[in-house]
């Protein structure tokens, strides 16, 4: 390769444009003794194919691939492209404008990350289009744009995936990352290129390639995504749970099956499904594991390896934006600790239901809020108005101890709500106003089970208290807001009517113990000391 030679590289099929492009070309300051080749490949098949074959016919150490309508106003443009690739042997490509986190859809430009500059006519005006600024020399970047694509290694671009015109600059970027190199978008103090496009044509194939580029690259450029799905018999269920999980438009994700069941249909049903789908892990637990599910939904969350998890239980639904979506608000903004939408209610024949009280939208757009403010909202409304465990998203670093506990208390039916209050302890709740998931309902469910309604009220009672306690959500205002909404919502179940329905008498006195500290606690002309509160708690 010969390292006193630049090649700029064109797909022309409109000669006045790429006249104009030259003559820019030819006014760029040179290093001494530099040589400047241009080639031009006309009536080309597909751009990847045009640039392999520009490529190979060139020994220029440095190549500038660029389109025809890219004109190059910094006159030292050669200088500095140089300057940056002979003190910096580890870029392998630059541009002038890309995204350090493509987002989940492909589409680069729809980033929050993105750096460079550019003046540009895509909107149909020619307009300075600025991302972020560059703060040092260089910004790191997953992908570049391929208005100008600068290199100084050559890296066989992919005509066997991409054969048309789009998405080749992205792969190409990849290429770098994967060949070791990185690719980069330099500081500009003012923009080194026009880019006189016009308005951008998507219909010829764009969102094919686009896919094409997802299922190619997605591992190198999204995290992984467990989707955890507890089973426990009902493969009709679990059947449409899995198959909702299998149409997610995420392309990063693993899912992995715990099978409580007592039965061998589950394993049946998922071992088909494996055949085909490679990223469907299995595990049967040789029948219940214990704590009414509990158990096997912290195995999914200790065997997974993704960075990032949601659950779905086996008879819940997601719909196929799910992940994709959620993601896009966890990768951009790591303050967002936990993502939740709106979600549909269905019938056992997946008919829908009218909301409930504590499902219906939380807000009517898609809406940022403090976690210690919703986390406040739940406690003083004993509300969960975030949702079940299939409706959220969040990352796994974030749970740094039993996934169903709340402040070392492990809760025996609210596991959910424990997890949405650890969580939103060290960061917010981005809810989407779309709804993502489906919670059913239907007669197989224990949802009225007596034993089930007195352990979630004894779990409030202990959230509240240990929210107090601990001083994170609640204080001496929201406690007495949360202990006299605590009790109109279960002093029904301590009703004389109600007692000789319990079978586990001993669940019972505990609800009753809990229910007479927070009257006595009202009923106090002064707050009892939190020590002397502690004591006297009930146990669980």
């Amino acid at each position: 390769m010969n390292p006193n030679k630049i090649c700029f590289i064109t797909c022309v099929n409109d000669e006045v444009m790429y006249q104009e492009s030259l003559l820019y070309i030819e006014n760029l300051k040179l290093p001494e003794s530099f040589a400047i080749e241009n080639v031009a490949i006309r009536e080309a098949e597909c751009i990847t194919q045009a640039y392999n074959s520009a490529m190979c016919s060139s020994d220029a150490k440095y190549k500038v691939y660029l389109h025809q309508d890219v004109f190059i106003i910094n006159k030292n443009f050669v200088l500095d492209i140089i300057d940056i690739f002979e003190r910096n042997s580890n870029i392998g490509m630059i541009g002038v404008a890309g995204s350090a986190q493509i987002p989940t859809n492909g589409i680069w430009w729809e980033s929050k990350q993105n750096y460079g500059k550019v003046y540009d006519s895509h909107s149909g005006k020619m307009e300075l289009v600025s991302f972020l600024e560059v703060s040092g020399e260089y910004q790191n970047v997953q992908v570049i744009d391929g208005l100008i694509l600068i290199t100084q290694y050559d890296i066989p671009w992919r005509e066997d995936i991409f054969t048309g015109w789009h998405f080749y600059d992205l792969s190409q970027s990849i290429e770098f990352l994967r060949s070791g190199y990185e690719v980069a978008v330099p500081k500009q103090a003012e923009p080194w290129c026009i880019h006189d496009s016009g308005v951008a044509n998507v219909s010829n194939g764009f969102n094919c390639y686009r896919k094409q580029f997802l299922e190619e690259y997605s591992k190198d450029l999204l995290p992984l995504v467990s989707i955890l799905i507890p089973a426990y018999n009902q493969p009709a269920y679990l059947e449409k749970a899995l198959v909702s999980a299998l149409a997610q438009d995420y392309y990063n994700c693993e899912i992995v099956i715990c099978d409580d069941s007592t039965l061998k249909d589950v394993e049946i049903l998922v071992k088909r499904y494996q055949s085909k789908y490679k990223h469907i892990k299995y595990y049967n637990n040789g029948g219940p594991l214990g704590g009414k599910g509990a158990v096997n939904i912290q195995k999914c969350f200790d065997i997974c390896q993704g960075e990032y998890i949601g659950y779905l239980l086996h008879d819940d639904l997601y719909m196929p934006n799910k992940v994709s979506t959620m993601m896009n608000y966890l990768l951009a903004n790591r303050n967002i600790k936990l993502v939740t939408s709106y979600r549909k209610l269905i019938d056992a024949n997946d008919h829908v239901l009218p909301d409930f009280h504590v499902t219906r939208p939380l807000f009517d757009k898609n809406t940022k809020i403090k976690g210690r403010d919703i986390g406040r909202y739940m406690l003083t409304n004993i509300a969960n108005v975030i949702g079940e465990m299939s409706t959220t998203l969040y990352r796994k670093a974030d749970i740094v101890s039993n996934l169903l506990n709340f402040q070392g208390y492990q809760t025996r039916c609210l596991g959910d709500v424990a997890l949405w209050l650890s969580l939103l302890e060290k960061g917010d709740l981005l809810y989407v106003r779309e709804p993502l998931s489906c919670f059913r309902i239907h007669q197989e469910q224990n949802t009225n089970n007596h034993e089930l309604q007195i352990l979630g009220a004894i779990d409030w009672y202990k959230l509240i208290i240990l929210a107090y306690q601990q001083q994170v959500y609640l204080d001496q205002e929201n406690i007495n807001q949360a202990l006299k909404e605590w009790i109109n919502r279960h002093k029904h179940l301590i009703s004389n009517k109600q007692v000789p329905l319990y079978k586990k008498k001993e669940l019972y006195s505990e609800l009753e113990s809990c229910y007479n500290e927070a009257i006595n606690w009202l009923n106090k002309a002064e707050p009892l000391d939190k020590e002397e509160l502690k004591r006297g708690t009930c146990s669980g």
